[in-house]
């Protein structure tokens, strides 16, 4: 007899589905299922409710927003932890799921890292439903980018410009040489790059160089202008404007909030 003439042996007169829920509605709240999410490496876990509140987050989420314990987060929102612009971006995938009920996998998107910086992570955001069937919120998995390899929405040509935007920040960034180092056309690299990541190229050149810029107003001392020039913004006041576009707030008022969100 196969392994599998086996399983299948194991599991005559059982229907799968049935047989998880009856399971999984038998666990004990007290018996903490949930926790086994602060063991998976390099993820981190939210749960929020229909009204986009932490029910629950995991371990490894606190620190990253100047707290200390998950418990210290749970009834806040997205509104109490992160910019104003980041939070519409949450906040309209979190209603599209709910709303939905469709699931969101492999988003790439803007976050703030263990070091109180943005950086670049893979989001999947999944419905959670009563036992009518309701939607009554959310489970969300962030993963850190690059570690996560291969992204789940990307194909090989698209990775290796990722890559090339990541690695040349600093230097100008054509769509055209993009497109010909993964060897399609302009048209083709903008519809892969708004199926994998909701956005297109010129849009994640710039969010490169914010995330760089990020980096740069929380660890150093370079001044807002040179910051600019060095990642290719036309001047400090284009500089600024952008990154109040997609940031809303000011590079000042940014490095003042992460300085305030250490010393927490």
């Amino acid at each position: 007899m196969t392994r599998k003439q086996s399983s299948q042996d194991v599991r005559r007169g059982v229907e799968p589905g049935r047989f998880q829920r009856d399971f999984i509605a038998n666990i004990a709240p007290e018996s903490h299922f949930h926790l086994a999410l602060n063991h998976l490496s390099n993820t981190r876990v939210v749960v929020k409710d229909a009204a986009g509140r932490f029910v629950w987050v995991s371990d490894n989420v606190p620190r990253r927003h100047g707290f200390n314990h998950p418990e210290d987060m749970v009834g806040l929102d997205d509104r109490d932890i992160n910019p104003p612009q980041l939070v519409n971006i949450y906040r309209r995938d979190d209603r599209n799921v709910m709303q939905s009920g469709q699931p969101l996998l492999g988003r790439v998107e803007l976050a703030f890292d263990e070091q109180g910086m943005l950086n670049w992570h893979v989001t999947n955001k999944l419905p959670l439903r009563n036992r009518d069937g309701e939607v009554i919120g959310l489970i969300a998995t962030i993963q850190d980018y690059p570690g996560v390899q291969p992204m789940p929405a990307f194909g090989s040509e698209l990775q290796s410009v990722v890559d090339y935007v990541f690695a040349h920040v600093t230097e100008p960034l054509q769509v055209s040489h993009l497109a010909a180092l993964a060897g399609v056309s302009c048209r083709q690299l903008e519809r892969r790059f708004r199926n994998a990541m909701g956005v297109s190229p010129t849009d994640f050149i710039i969010r490169a160089r914010l995330d760089e810029a990020c980096r740069r107003l929380r660890t150093s001392g370079d001044s807002i202008g040179r910051i600019a020039i060095d990642l290719q913004f036309y001047d400090q006041s284009a500089f600024t404007r952008l990154f109040r576009k997609h940031l809303g707030i000011r590079p000042s008022e940014f490095r003042k909030l992460r300085a305030s969100v250490t010393l927490r």
